[in-house]
């Protein structure tokens, strides 16, 4: 980075061209006028009170600071520090919170424009980061008005016996924290802020909260103060209080929120599927918050990019839109509006999973249409593994029923079998359809038995087109393909651990899984080029019976992948 360490260095060599530096040599300082190195770095052999006190177009920041007491506490920590200060043509006199505004000018750290980079947050006395800012041409090393801090751009820097002075274009204004602007947000923003809320709230702290006075029901009254408590946030170590913080907001608007939320119901509904308003809702809450501070350049990209929020959840900045080039500042993080959102597939679908057991529920006509055997003679639907759950008639509840076919009589092993099948649903009423499965990218899954013994391929088509076909895979004595072990995660919502512990299944790690790995990537087309959903095909394979009587298939699982978006 081209910043101010060189800048410095050759600043320092013209002040003292003698060969002597301003760290060691006493004898050029003595005298409160200026030794100026050039117009944009001054460097005085006083103290920064004596500096400010010298310079009469600094009288009224001067008075401010010692009204408030700020020389005497700077006198009792005896340590260098870094003064922000305005002439008195940018002065504005604090008619509130005054201790507070007056604070927020001094900082016990020393910093000197050597030091100074892009993004330094710099910890003032009030408690909260003031932030710098450098454009390209302090990227280059020239200070004045291309160096902010905050609101105010630098006008001149003097370096003192006790540290360094600012003097900046105008008086810090010190930006809200992330949960109190998150409180103050408009009506227009109500779904978002009512969101933020529902997940947490306040509580008094009476340990330090002031007692102020007595009220006419004897009643303490206190100068109160709140601590902001919330699991969900608390839980990823987010506290949107924490001046340590970095963070990066999505601010959403109702219509923002209302908008995506009918373009969600529109696809699902063309999808035949379903998704509760309460999840979609939840994955904006969790995708709302970084802990970093992104860029507009970050923010808004063509080509994809994904960042990943506090809770892990994936916002692709070249789907979604954002007004990048007008963010809000604020003291531990920055905010950016959501123009417009997108609700990623893979949110909208968690996993398309289903079973073959569904033939004894087709009609005769469907068994012909959804079932098409070549070498395969259907047996039965049967019950391997009955229901089981740890609370009777609670949920999860759902039996490995298998679809059993088995070997014609007479057919050399050599022959082998196939079946084209289309991935059909049951509704409660016993209804059955096929599948329509949207455009995307899948991990495609199935679940057998153990000790199937039989080498299988699958290849999936959209309408006439192979879309993806697996190498052979063998079915053998692991429990990769078992029903619906291995694969990746379980049902939604489900949590194998607390069940484990609850007193459920001591298996319960295996239950409701996508099965075992057919696939990595299936790529659905768009074939009607308006990202309507299609009805697929599978067609499994196996050239040889190698000894078996029959074939038992469970299930099918599609799970959207990341870039299925």
């Amino acid at each position: 980075m081209k910043t101010f360490s060189k800048l410095f260095t050759i600043l320092m060599a013209a002040a003292v061209a003698t060969a002597c530096n301003e760290l060691k040599d006493d004898s050029h300082y003595k005298e409160a006028e200026s030794a100026i190195a050039n117009a944009e770095l001054k460097i005085v052999d006083i103290s920064s009170q004596a500096y400010l006190q010298s310079r009469s177009d600094l009288s009224a920041m001067n008075q401010l600071f010692q009204q408030q007491g700020i020389y005497d506490e700077l006198q009792k920590k005896g340590q260098l520090s870094t003064m922000l200060v305005v002439t008195n043509d940018h002065f504005q006199q604090p008619t509130e919170e005054v201790a507070f505004i007056t604070r927020s000018h001094v900082s016990d750290i020393s910093i000197s424009p050597a030091n100074l980079e892009d993004g330094t947050r710099l910890m003032m006395w009030h408690g909260k980061y003031v932030n710098v800012s450098i454009d390209e041409q302090g990227q280059e090393g020239i200070i004045v008005d291309h160096v902010l801090f905050n609101n105010g751009a630098v006008k001149e820097v003097i370096k003192t016996a006790t540290g360094y002075i600012y003097v900046i274009s105008e008086m810090i204004q010190t930006p809200t924290s992330l949960y109190d602007y998150i409180e103050s947000l408009p009506d227009d923003y109500s779904i978002f802020r009512e969101m933020v809320r529902a997940s947490g709230g306040k509580e008094f702290d009476r340990a330090n909260s002031k007692a102020v006075s007595v009220n006419e029901q004897g009643n303490t009254v206190y100068d109160s103060v709140f601590i902001y408590t919330n699991t969900f946030f608390d839980a990823v170590n987010f506290d949107m209080n924490s001046e340590s913080l970095t963070a990066t907001m999505l601010l959403f608007s109702n219509k923002v929120i209302e908008d995506a939320l009918e373009d969600a119901h529109q696809r699902l509904e063309a999808w035949d599927q379903e998704r509760p308003d309460s999840i979609i809702k939840d994955w904006i809450l969790k995708t709302a918050f970084f802990n970093k501070k992104y860029t507009a350049a970050d923010m808004q990209t063509t080509e994809d990019q994904d960042l990943k929020s506090i809770y892990g959840t994936q916002w692709r900045t070249s789907v979604q839109k954002v007004d990048a080039q007008n963010p809000t500042e604020l003291s531990n993080g920055i905010v950016y509006n959501v123009t417009r959102l997108h609700i990623p597939t893979n949110v909208l679908i968690y996993r398309l999973k289903d079973f073959f057991y569904y033939y004894e529920n087709c009609t005769d006509e469907q068994k012909t249409a959804y079932y098409k055997t070549t070498n395969l003679t259907f047996k039965s639907c049967d019950t391997e593994v009955t229901a089981w759950t740890p609370w009777a008639g609670v949920w999860p509840l759902i039996e490995n029923r298998v679809i059993r076919f088995d070997k014609p009589s007479g057919l050399d092993d050599s022959e082998g079998f196939a079946i084209d099948f289309t991935p059909i649903k049951r509704s409660d009423d016993g209804d059955i359809r096929p599948y329509l499965v949207p455009p995307g990218t899948y991990r495609f899954c199935m679940g057998s038995v153990q000790n199937a013994g039989l080498d299988v391929v699958a290849t999936l088509f959209a309408g006439d087109k192979l879309i993806a076909k697996s190498a052979t895979v063998t079915w053998g004595s692991a429990t990769t393909f078992h029903y619906d072990r291995n694969g990746v995660g379980y049902p939604e919502g489900y949590d194998a651990t607390y069940v484990r512990e609850m007193g459920g299944n001591s298996k319960a790690a295996n239950y409701d899984r996508d099965g075992g790995v057919m696939i990595d990537e299936v790529d659905v087309p768009d074939i009607y080029g308006d990202g309507s959903p299609v009805q697929l095909t599978l067609r499994l394979e196996c050239n040889s019976w190698a000894g078996k009587t029959n074939v038992k298939l469970h299930h099918w699982c599609l799970r959207p992948t990341e870039n299925n978006y």
